[in-house]
């Protein structure tokens, strides 16, 4: 095994020279797949509240239109009787009737109650029930800072649930770092910006979006996820492969440069810059330079990761490569390593 491979091998193994910078990449690797997991659910749950808040507050009825089609009603008297009483109890009876039969579905399937009583599924379908009711008037009566702190509670409740009972590898870190730091962190962001009503969540969406558009490109970067010419790497000689690989990672990496570079002027500049500029959102009162310091953020991320992709490169790594690829290293790094030499007593009983 050349010099290069050993050392390229190590690089790959995590071992060598490059192992702390390796841990480090590692670790934000791990902030950003937070960030990007941690924003898509947030989006998720700020468009469901927001079309729900949407339904439950106005005042014309979905249900009563469809009901309207069906029977053919056009009197505005007889619409308005429609709308305000028979199509609230007709979607009301609908909506339980789902979850009934949801509950019925799941004891059919497991073949048992399930609830040590009879009658469980009735029982689960009248809590369940209930529970939507008052989620749906807390909707209406309480300001929305307040109904997501309590989502947020719910949903910090069921995740560390089975930690605490399970108690894996790291439990006691994670809940530590949720309750010590990312709790106190949204208390205050929904205490200080969260406005009335639901629709602001359209303006944090987009921000949110924003950051795992340009986070997303990093993180492809670190698993190696990025589109490339395949069917060109096939026909490189083995021998110039991994040179012309990492004048393709450099020449990546300064496109990167540049773009951080104007990122960062968008933002930043001292007469033109968002930041000098001052501008907030509409709704929540957030600067605009927040949304778009993700983009010299990623693209200095996406930046040091294909340097060190070429480097890698360079020395026969992997670091950057497919996951295919990187097995298909590892495997030809293996097959070509070095044999044990042999013993003395072994070379003469072989002669």
């Amino acid at each position: 095994m050349t010099g290069e491979e050993k050392r390229g091998e190590a690089e790959a193994r995590g071992a060598g020279p490059f192992a702390v910078l390796r841990r480090v990449d590692d670790l934000v690797f791990a902030v950003e797949e937070a960030i990007v997991i941690t924003a898509l659910i947030a989006m998720a749950v700020m468009v469901f509240l927001d079309v729900v808040y949407r339904r439950l507050s106005s005042q014309d009825s979905k249900v009563g239109a469809i009901l309207a089609r069906i029977f053919g009603v056009e009197d505005p008297g007889s619409r308005a009787l429609l709308d305000e009483t028979i199509a609230p109890m007709f979607g009301l009876g609908l909506g339980v009737g789902l979850i009934w039969f949801a509950f019925w579905s799941a004891e059919r399937h497991e073949g048992a109650p399930l609830l040590p009583f009879k009658g469980a599924n009735i029982a689960l379908t009248a809590a369940t029930a209930g529970a939507v009711a008052l989620f749906g008037w807390l909707m209406l009566e309480l300001p929305s800072k307040y109904l997501y702190l309590l989502v947020y509670a719910g949903g910090v409740g069921l995740w560390a649930a089975p930690l605490l009972r399970n108690k894996p590898d790291g439990w006691l870190p994670r809940i530590a770092i949720v309750a010590l730091v990312v709790t106190p962190l949204f208390a205050w962001l929904a205490l200080t910006y969260f406005p009335e009503g639901y629709t602001w969540s359209q303006e944090l969406s987009l921000m949110l979006l924003l950051w795992i558009g340009f986070l997303g490109a990093s993180v492809c970067a670190h698993e190696g996820r990025h589109l490339r010419m395949e069917a060109f790497d096939k026909a490189l000689p083995a021998k110039a492969a991994r040179f012309i690989h990492a004048i393709g990672y450099f020449g990546t990496a300064a496109f990167c440069a540049f773009m951080m570079l104007l990122g960062y002027r968008y933002v930043f500049d001292p007469e033109v810059g968002m930041r000098a500029i001052g501008g907030v959102s509409a709704q929540m009162r957030i600067p605009d330079w927040i949304s778009t310091v993700a983009v010299p953020i990623a693209f200095g991320l996406t930046m040091f990761r294909f340097i060190g992709a070429g480097v890698s490169a360079l020395l026969g790594g992997s670091y950057g490569k497919a996951p295919k690829d990187q097995a298909l290293a590892a495997a030809a790094q293996g097959a070509i390593g070095p044999t044990e030499p042999e013993d003395d007593d072994d070379a003469g009983q072989s002669a």
